[in-house]
């Protein structure tokens, strides 16, 4: 006779829980794995003492390195071979020029077209004589911006294929605008002072010219295709481009095989690369940057520039330098994937990652592992863990309402955070951080929550050696005591997201009608909108094409039409960003009504800034 213990111990999965006994039965996933992270975890990028640097900086003592191992401590302009020339110092991204047979080829041309012409001067300074650039090649979109003072007459563009669109979605008509830059701006302390311990201590933080800088910015002619390996000559020059998908999927690289001559973008550097960026963006995949890092690996250079990185030269040394960027990657990947395939939730997977300190030791100074081995974990599993809670918790509010009463009610809640502030250290700091977040989002003009809470974040801010951690830290001690400065006022990151998310007149006039149309559609309020449809066509002047615009079950479908419909709207490129941004209705009268089902309630331009800097700002920032 078989009994049902015999039946199940002849199923693998049952048969291995039997023989595992009652103990792996009885412990639940998430208890295994909050145990094995330890009871004081922290990550390994949190320092106990800052360290003061030029200028009276405070800030943990690998930060104050890393200008000069990536080569940016000054601006100058460096033969590293014959006729190859590194322009580094002008920001964090270097431009490459190369005295091509036809004339000299520039890769890259900085944030801002003062950077341009400040490097081309220099270049031309050292020659002692003008150049003729014959072609300027583009890494990715990120610097691309001094176009200008580099192109002479004749010069040839060329960049990926899918560049102009991936700069768009940054820069150009987007409803990720406001979001991307506001965050941009936290991480990279674009608002923080120039001196003192609150100024960002190496060339990983941007100063306001970043975003306000002239641009010369314009699409390439000539496009390197997508996902494929090319060998061009330009400028009399033999290149091979080759995908180098690394923080972008319209990055390159370049071989010049003349001059045993790789060059790339963020694949070889002093630290490791950004899987996740805290500002946010679309997921780097680091299986793509590992395959295309074979190419890299397939070459004999003995020059290997990086944009963001000292010369390396000689193969040795080259090929060790790639394989610890490559092998950083996979073992981030690696060890994710084996912390998932054990139970562990993106937090925890956080938490009990190991790596080899030849790998991480040094080298977390941009971002930091905790926030890569997350995005991966998300990116493989999405976002539910193994917490029932978190399917259907409580209001962000009721939750912090409830937590507090239950450690004692605010007062204690207040006391207990400024005893931990003062008395200081990674974790105390870090706790006050959590209390101080239950008690902002009760009241968020809770004086004493606030005093502690700018402590705490500064004091952290100051003992991270990851760039982008502290660029958050020391953001939000400077928003809340009032200073941020923007054109001479106190602003927050928030305040900063609805300026720079309001789309500006001139681009939604340049932008096509099916561009603005397609943005359009993310100002549905689906509450306004309610159950009306509507639908008609839609011409704009010096457009040729006639759009079927129809708005039903609170979304906006736009199609092509082959003639104007029953109702029909013509407008001008004024008229339609009127419409957009709700300044005025459609032109002729039709669709009185259609602008009501449009929410602009978050736009906010430059000259209603002023009128929201007096109101008292929400949390969080």
């Amino acid at each position: 006779m078989t009994t049902r213990r015999d039946f199940l111990s002849a199923v693998p999965i049952a048969g291995a829980l039997l023989a595992a006994g009652p103990a792996a039965l009885s412990t639940p996933v998430r208890a295994q794995a909050v145990a094995t992270s330890g009871p004081h975890w922290r990550s390994q990028s949190l320092v106990d003492q800052p360290a003061e640097g030029p200028g009276g900086v405070v800030a943990a003592a690998d930060t104050l390195t890393v200008s000069e191992r990536m080569g940016a401590k000054s601006k100058v302009v460096v033969e590293v071979a014959p006729g190859v020339y590194q322009m580094r110092g002008w920001g964090i991204g270097h431009a490459m020029a190369i005295d091509a047979p036809e004339g000299w080829i520039i890769i890259d041309t900085g944030d801002t077209m003062q950077a341009a012409a400040e490097m081309r001067a220099q270049l031309e300074e050292n020659l002692g004589k003008p150049i003729r650039v014959a072609a300027i090649l583009m890494t990715h979109w990120h610097y691309a911006n001094g176009q200008g003072a580099f192109l002479d007459e004749g010069t040839q563009t060329w960049g990926h294929v899918l560049l102009d669109a991936n700069r768009a979605v940054e820069s150009g008509l987007s409803p990720f605008i406001g979001v991307a830059q506001s965050r941009a701006i936290a991480q990279f302390g674009i608002l923080h002072p120039r001196t003192g311990p609150d100024a960002f201590p190496n060339v990983l933080g941007f100063g306001p010219e970043k975003l306000s800088g002239e641009s010369s910015y314009q699409p390439p002619r000539n496009t390197f295709p997508d996902g494929q390996i090319v060998r061009l000559t330009i400028a009399g020059e033999e290149v091979e481009v080759a995908p180098n998908r690394s923080d972008t999927t319209d990055s390159v690289g370049f071989w010049f095989p003349g001059r045993k001559l790789l060059v790339t973008n963020f694949m070889v550097t002093p630290v490791i690369f950004n899987i996740f960026t805290l500002r946010g963006n679309t997921f780097r995949d680091p299986t793509v940057m590992i395959e295309d890092a074979r190419w890299l690996e397939s070459k004999d250079a003995e020059v290997l520039l990086d944009i963001h990185n000292m010369p390396v030269l000689g193969g040795a040394a080259i090929r060790a330098a790639i394989e610890r960027n490559v092998d950083q990657l996979k073992q981030i990947w690696d060890q994710t994937i084996r912390l998932i395939a054990q139970g562990y939730d993106a937090r925890q997977a956080a938490e009990a990652i190991t790596m080899s300190p030849s790998l991480r030791g040094g080298a977390e100074l941009y971002g930091q592992v905790e926030s890569h081995v997350r995005a991966v974990w998300n990116n493989r599993r999405g976002w539910f863990g193994w917490d029932v809670y978190d399917i259907n918790p409580l209001s962000e509010r009721q939750e912090a309402a409830r937590l507090v009463a239950a450690m004692g009610g605010v007062d204690a809640v207040r006391d207990d955070a400024a005893k931990a502030v003062a008395e200081g250290g990674i974790d105390n700091w870090r706790w006050g951080l959590k209390q101080t977040s239950l008690l902002l989002a009760l009241d968020p003009d809770d004086q004493a929550a606030r005093a502690a809470r700018i402590v705490a974040a500064r004091s952290l801010g100051q003992r991270t050696t990851s760039a982008n951690a502290r660029g958050f830290y020391i953001t939000e001690a400077l928003q809340l005591e009032g200073a941020m400065m923007f054109e001479g006022q106190p602003v927050t990151i928030d305040l900063l997201r609805r300026v720079l998310g309001t789309p500006r007149r001139q681009l939604l006039k340049s932008a096509s009608p099916a561009q603005v149309l397609d943005y359009l559609a993310f100002l549905v309020d689906p509450r306004a909108a309610g159950d009306r449809r509507v639908a008609f066509t839609l011409s704009v002047e010096g457009d040729t094409a006639i759009h079927q615009v129809q708005l039903r079950n609170g979304v906006l479908i736009r199609s092509a039409a082959t003639e104007p419909g029953p109702i029909h709207v013509s407008a001008t490129p004024d008229e339609l960003a009127d419409f957009v941004l709700g300044t005025a209705p459609l032109p002729g009268g039709v669709l009185p009504d259609f602008g009501q089902a449009f929410d602009q309630s978050d736009f906010l331009d430059r000259d209603k800034l002023v009128a929201a800097l007096s109101k008292t700002p929400t949390y969080p920032y």
